[in-house]
């Protein structure tokens, strides 16, 4: 067993952690939920965070994200198997939509956010809170005019300009906070962006999605991915997969990546990602398909693949060559 060190201190500010929402636990409707449910859910709330700093909003403004099989077998250290069903838990309780691109194109999910009452739409709810608010708004008018003094005119003493009453204390209620005490902010509030503001955000939104869209291609392109798909038709699933990843680290904000235990600066790793091409994703899964070893993070071992492909390809063809001559094979 391993001797780990004590907290001294604010040390424990150091960490970056996952926040898994309270209500999964508080809940009746997530009951069923296992917990690998409840801290995927909470790991792909932390992946919506890069996915705003990256502008991943579709045409309605949706926040999307991107995170493959792959990733959650690493990350969870689970089989595939379990892996699938642990989304499709989340799938089914109605916390995440898959938005599948077609063949070959990386699979979208949405992240719906828990809110404490799902009893009516939300553009029902909107609609209420309007309406009350307009019929609060009234009802001060009408009970500020009833205190005029009947000896004065319509000039207001400073008093009676301010109303107070609609400084409700009583809202910070942390029971209603659908996200713990420390709620993701993930869109604006209502009415408070301008119209020229929106127009702004709604092209910065059709440019971004243009922008993933344009690296799908290109990816998908560069390594001919139909054809490696007929060429290992029992491999379509790792395939893709693999071309999630190429578009997850090139669209990404990182700023290194771990290659063979040591630290990438990020533009070095895209610039080898966008050299890989066909050849290079085939000796890919050549290679794994050879490997006997345990691989314990999936997406780490694929990266450092991926890295080395065009750096390797041409020695190890090579040195093959070289050893059926030498064994008289050729």
């Amino acid at each position: 067993m391993c001797e780990f060190e004590y907290f001294y201190g604010q040390e424990a500010d150091l960490f970056s952690f996952i926040r898994v929402p309270k209500l999964l636990f508080t809940d009746g409707r997530f009951k069923d939920l296992t917990s690998d449910a409840k801290i995927l859910y909470g790991l792909l709330l932390d992946r919506m965070s890069l996915s705003i700093e990256n502008n991943w909003f579709d045409k309605q403004g949706r926040v999307f994200i991107i995170y493959t099989i792959a990733e959650i077998v690493s990350t969870l250290g689970c089989a595939n198997t379990k892996a699938c069903n642990t989304l499709k838990q989340l799938i089914e309780v109605g916390l995440i939509e898959k938005d599948n691109k077609g063949q070959g194109k990386a699979q979208l999910i949405y992240v719906k956010k828990i809110l404490s009452d799902c009893s009516e739409p939300r553009e029902k709810r909107i609609q209420n809170k309007n309406s009350e608010n307009q019929n609060s708004q009234k009802q001060n008018s009408q009970n500020d005019s009833s205190r005029i003094p009947e000896s004065r005119t319509l000039e207001f003493s400073k008093t009676e300009c301010i109303n107070t009453e609609n400084n409700n204390t009583d809202s910070n209620n942390t029971e209603s906070v659908p996200f713990s005490s420390n709620p993701i902010k993930i869109y604006p509030p209502s009415g408070s962006i301008s119209r020229n503001e929106e127009d702004r955000r709604d092209e910065k939104r059709g440019d971004s999605e243009s922008e993933l869209d344009e690296i799908i291609r290109t990816v998908h392109s560069n390594i001919d991915i139909c054809s490696l798909e007929e060429r290992y038709p029992l491999d379509s699933k790792l395939i893709n997969e693999i071309a999630d990843l190429m578009v997850d680290v090139l669209a990404g904000k990182a700023d290194y990546y771990v290659v063979g235990g040591a630290r990438k600066p990020a533009g070095l790793v895209k610039r080898q990602f966008e050299k890989l091409e066909y050849e290079h994703i085939a000796y890919v899964l050549d290679s794994l398909s050879r490997n006997t070893t345990e691989v314990r993070n999936t997406r780490q071992y694929l990266i450092a693949a991926l890295y080395n492909a065009p750096l390797t390809i041409e020695t190890h063809y090579e040195t093959q060559v070289n050893h059926d001559m030498a064994m008289g094979q050729i």
